[in-house]
């Protein structure tokens, strides 16, 4: 999970530098502004209208491929079979342990 495009681990390594260089006081009153001031952010209207826009431009070349008809490209089709090989083999565990039940 990323938030504003930082891994857990950047985040921790701020975290951790903050608690460095404010201290403990006002590590705590400082997140308490940054929280303050993201709740405002996420709130506001243009910043909703923003993120919905770059979520419309990053799925507008499947949206493309999906109405043309075109066949996908090849990268494209093996993350759909990645994606999909977990959940067959989990159907065919609960199938075989369905199998090997006896009756």
């Amino acid at each position: 999970m990323e938030f504003l495009n930082l891994g857990w681990m950047e985040i921790i390594l701020i975290l951790i530098l903050a608690f460095i260089f404010l201290g403990p006081d006002k590590m705590v009153s400082t997140g308490k502004q940054i929280g303050s001031w993201l709740r405002k952010l996420s709130r506001d209207k243009l910043f909703r209208e923003v993120v919905e826009t770059t979520d419309e431009i990053r799925r507008y070349p499947r949206k493309i491929f999906d109405e043309s008809g075109l066949d996908l490209p090849l990268h494209v089709e093996q993350q759909k079979q990645q994606d999909q090989s977990p959940a067959v083999s989990e159907n065919l565990t609960e199938s075989q342990v369905d199998k090997d039940k006896p009756d």
